[in-house]
Order: C-alpha cells, then sequence, then structure tokens
C-alpha cells in the first residue's frame, strides 16, 4: 500500500482513495466485481483483463491489495 488512504485500509474499514495512488487503484479493482468472478472460477475473463488493464495494474497487484484490504476479510473487520 502506498498512501494514507491504503494505510486506513488495512487497519479498519476504510472506503476512501487517493486519487493517482496506484495501492487505491489496486484495492478498487480488488473490490470489483470483475476481480470477485475471477477469484470465484479462477479465470481472468476479458473484463478483468480489461480492467487491469485500464488501472496499469497487474493481477499480482490487485490480489496483494485484496490481501491487505480489511474489508475483504470478515475476521479482520472487528
Amino acid at each position: 500500500m502506498t498512501c494514507a488512504d491504503c494505510a486506513a485500509a488495512a487497519e479498519r474499514l476504510h472506503g476512501h482513495f487517493t486519487g493517482g495512488c496506484i495501492g487505491c487503484c489496486a484495492r478498487a479493482a480488488s473490490r470489483s466485481p470483475q476481480f470477485f468472478a475471477a477469484r470465484k472460477t479462477g479465470r481472468q475473463d476479458q473484463k478483468y483483463r480489461n480492467l487491469l488493464h485500464q488501472f496499469g495494474l497487474t493481477h499480482e497487484q490487485v490480489k496483494a491489495a485484496y490481501e491487505v484490504d480489511r474489508i475483504n476479510h470478515k475476521e479482520r473487520r472487528a
């Protein structure tokens, strides 16, 4: 994560994003229905690949953002 909003999202539920922050872009992508579908099916469909291209992200960056974003983990929400 790369900014104050990214750091806050790793610590608690946080819905703010900083424009131009690659971490925020990855975090937003990790909350997308396209990423959800990719996780569920284990496949990167065209819609998800388009999202990655649009934000200039790799799948690895999105997965890393998902792992540290507290909103994605029920056990970390408290």
